[in-house]
C-alpha cells in the first residue's frame, strides 16, 4: 500500500474499488432475477422462514422501498444529527405526485417497457416534489435544533396527512386508487442500488465530510468556514427527495395510497429502523430494514402474541447492542475481498487447532486406558 511522503493517508487506486462494486451490483441483480424475477423462479424456490414464493416476493418489494426510506432518513438523522419525525410526510408528497402522473398516463401503458419508463419518470417527479417540500420546510425548521426541530417536523407530517384528506385530486380520506402497478423486482433493486450508491458517494465527498463535521460540532464547523445553514438545508432536502422515491415505489407496489398510512406512527417505524441499524451506518439501515420486515411475517404463527414477541426482540437487541446492530460501521466489498485471504487463513488455523486438539484428547485417553489395563 502506497503512502504519500507528507501524509499517512493511504493512496488507494480508484479504479479497483469502482470495478469491484460494479461487479458486485451486477451479481446482485442477477441473483435477484434468478430467485424472484425469472419465469422459472417458482420451480427452484425453496420456502424460507415458512413463507411461500408469493409472500417472499411481496416481502422483497417491501424491503426495497423500506431500505430507501431508511437510508434517506439516516442521512438527516444519523449523519446530520437532526431528529426528524415527519419523514413519512415527504414520502407521501413524492408518492402522491408520482401516482397522480401514473394515473394520468395509465391508458397509454401497453407494455412492460413503457410501464418501466413511466415508473422512472414518476420517480423523478416524486424526487423533485418531495425535495421542494423538504427545502421549504428546512428553511425555517433547521434554524432550530433538538426537540424543537423534531416538533416542527412532527407538525409538518400531520399537516400533510390532513391536507391529503381534504383535497379532491388526492382522493380525499378514501385515498388514491387504481394506480398502475409495477411488479418488476429487478427494477426495484436497481433503484435501491442507485440510491445507496448516491448516498455512499455523497458521504465520501467533501460535502459529506462537511455534514459529519456539522454533526460533531456545529459551532466549530461554522468557525471553520462551513456554511452550516446551507449544508443543513441541502442535506434535509436531499433526504426528503429520496423519501419521495420510496413513496413512488410504495404507490406502485400497492396500487393505492391512503393518507392514514403516512401518519406519525410510520415515521416512528422508520426511526426505529435507523436507530436499530446504527445512527450514521447505511449498511446498518439496510440490514435493519431487511430484518424488521421479515421478522413480523415470520412470527405469524404466534397469532395475537406476534407484536409482543416482536417488541421483546427489539428490546433485547437494543439492550445488547445500544449503539445499533452495526454502530457506525460501513461494509466495503473492496476491504472484504482484501481481507478475505487473511480471514480464510485464520479460520483454517482454528479448524486445524480444533482437529489437533481432538486427536490429542483421544491419544491421552488411549494412553490412560492402556495404563489402567497394564496395572
Amino acid at each position: 500500500m502506497q503512502r504519500s511522503n507528507n501524509s499517512l493517508v493511504p493512496l488507494y487506486s480508484r479504479k479497483k474499488p469502482y470495478l469491484i462494486n460494479l461487479i458486485s451490483c451486477v451479481l446482485l441483480l442477477v441473483l435477484v432475477w434468478i430467485t424472484l424475477g425469472a419465469d422459472f423462479s417458482k420451480s427452484i424456490y425453496v420456502n424460507i422462514l415458512g413463507l411461500n414464493f408469493r409472500q417472499m416476493e411481496g416481502l422483497a418489494f417491501i424491503i426495497c422501498y423500506t431500505i430507501i426510506l431508511a437510508v434517506s432518513l439516516n442521512l438527516s438523522t444519523g449523519c446530520l444529527g437532526e431528529l426528524v419525525l415527519g419523514h413519512a410526510g415527504f414520502m407521501a408528497i413524492g408518492g402522491y405526485a408520482g401516482a397522480i402522473f401514473l394515473k394520468a398516463v395509465s391508458s397509454s401503458i401497453t407494455s412492460e417497457a413503457i410501464n418501466n419508463l413511466y415508473t422512472v419518470i414518476a420517480l423523478l417527479i416524486g424526487f423533485v416534489f418531495a425535495g421542494i417540500a423538504g427545502f421549504l420546510v428546512g428553511i425555517p425548521a433547521l434554524r432550530l435544533r433538538g426537540d424543537y426541530l423534531a416538533i416542527i417536523t412532527l407538525g409538518f407530517g400531520q399537516i400533510i396527512v390532513k391536507l391529503l384528506e381534504l383535497f379532491k385530486f388526492t382522493g380525499g380520506a378514501s385515498g388514491l386508487t387504481k394506480i398502475p402497478k409495477n411488479q418488476n423486482i429487478v427494477l426495484y433493486v436497481l433503484i435501491v442500488i442507485i440510491v445507496v450508491l448516491i448516498i455512499f458517494t455523497l458521504m465520501r465527498s467533501r460535502f459529506g465530510r462537511m455534514i459529519l463535521a456539522i454533526r460533531d460540532d456545529n459551532i466549530a464547523s461554522e468557525a471553520c468556514g462551513i456554511p452550516v445553514t446551507k449544508c443543513k438545508i441541502a442535506t434535509f432536502a436531499l433526504s426528503a427527495a429520496l423519501a419521495g422515491i420510496g413513496g413512488v415505489l410504495f404507490a406502485q407496489y400497492n396500487g393505492v395510497l391512503l393518507p392514514s398510512k403516512f401518519s406519525f406512527n410510520y415515521s416512528i417505524d422508520l426511526l426505529v429502523i435507523v436507530v436499530l441499524g446504527g445512527l450514521g451506518s447505511f449498511t446498518g439501515s439496510i440490514v435493519s430494514a431487511t430484518i424488521l420486515t421479515i421478522i413480523p411475517e415470520s412470527l405469524r404463527f404466534f397469532s395475537d402474541y406476534r407484536i409482543i414477541v416482536y417488541s421483546v426482540i427489539l428490546i433485547i437487541i437494543m439492550i445488547t447492542r445500544p449503539s445499533g446492530l452495526l454502530g457506525r460501521y460501513e461494509f466495503s466489498m473492496t476491504r472484504f475481498i482484501k481481507m478475505l485471504p487473511k480471514r480464510v487463513k485464520n479460520i483454517s488455523k482454528k479448524i486445524a487447532m480444533f482437529i489437533k486438539g481432538i486427536f490429542k484428547r483421544k491419544s491421552s485417553n488411549n494412553s490412560k486406558n492402556g495404563g489402567n489395563e497394564y496395572e
